[in-house]
């Protein structure tokens, strides 16, 4: 009998669970065989590196490749990413040189990016970690659900202790489904959902580094976790000029054909920088079928028109529009 997805995804769940328990019992046997040696005198060069696949199951583990000249953004959204890299680049010369410290209740660097998906919001915390040549430590409600009450919690508290012994960014995404607004407790559903929110602020207080939150439903979040962010960052849809900047920066060093015109894709299609990549990429699958040794602007058209079209399929909309070229 074939198992349902929903089987197979606790079996992982639960087997993960199982390394990761195995793990720490092999690292704590380690430090205390170390303790042993060490009292007898032995000077030794021996240590256990910390194997990030022991987090897996929690957080996902992205080395930063992004920098700054992969991002476009509207120039207002871009100078207060550029803000923000500057205060976090310089906080001990903003709390220290402005006398801050007696007002700060914790040396945690917390931003909110809100936005629609696909406006850049991951993105850009990739270009923050690349920026503090930190990992960035992504990481999803659903993750860190666990069946047994309490065992959320404990999830959030490991999240935290590993980006913190690997001077990781972390990065909520998603971040309204754990730092909504807390709720009058009717059951044992509710006293979980607020016990998760409060662990969850106790370690963004406790917590030496940088946290990004990004969601798209910001009106959701807790006013506490509200008043603990630095900075709320608006990533608004892209104009048609800031289209025409995704479309060329997202296809340099690709193969493209003389007639494609970017500014004409831009002006018709409205698209999210996560829509302009897969348009690109639904274009290079149409070049690809017909064998074509450039992306042409029929390819880009067509791709741009299957995105749309998923994307109005998606809304519960119809969709009559033949694909066609625009010369």
């Amino acid at each position: 009998m074939v198992k349902s997805q929903a089987n197979l995804e606790r079996e992982v769940k639960l087997l993960r669970k199982q390394v990761n328990t195995l793990n720490e019992r092999v690292r704590d046997r380690f430090d205390f065989l170390l303790d042993e040696l060490k009292e007898i005198g032995y000077r030794n060069k021996f240590s256990l590196e910390k194997n990030e696949t022991n987090v897996s199951g929690l957080v996902s583990v992205i080395m930063p490749k992004k920098s700054l000249s992969d991002l476009v953004l509207p120039w207002d959204v871009e100078s207060q990413v550029i803000m923000a890299l500057k205060q976090i680049n310089n906080y001990p010369k903003l709390v220290k040189g402005y006398g801050l410290k007696r007002i700060l209740k914790s040396n945690t660097i917390a931003l909110n990016f809100i936005g629609q998906p696909g406006t850049g919001k991951t993105l850009t915390a990739e270009v923050v970690a690349k920026y503090l040549g930190k990992k960035l430590y992504a990481v999803r409600y659903s993750d860190l659900v666990e069946s047994y009450i309490g065992e959320t919690s404990k999830n959030i508290v490991k999240v935290f202790n590993y980006a913190r012994e690997s001077s990781a960014v972390l990065f909520f995404d998603e971040a309204d489904a754990i730092a909504s607004t807390r709720t009058i407790v009717m059951n044992a559903t509710d006293s979980e959902n607020n016990l998760i929110r409060n662990v969850l602020l106790k370690e963004l207080e406790n917590f030496n580094g940088v946290v990004i939150f990004a969601t798209n439903l910001a009106e959701n979040f807790d006013k506490a976790f509200e008043r603990r962010i630095h900075m709320h960052i608006l990533f608004k849809m892209p104009d048609a000029p800031d289209r025409e900047r995704l479309w060329k920066t997202l296809c340099r060093g690709l193969k493209i054909h003389k007639d494609v015109n970017f500014k004409e894709l831009s002006r018709r299609y409205n698209f999210s920088g996560g829509n302009i990549r897969n348009a690109i990429l639904n274009a290079a699958r149409v070049a690809l079928s017909y064998n074509k040794k450039s992306l042409t602007m029929e390819d880009f058209v067509k791709g741009s028109e299957l995105v749309e079209k998923g994307s109005l399929f998606m809304n519960g909309t119809s969709y009559n529009k033949e694909l066609r070229y625009i010369g």
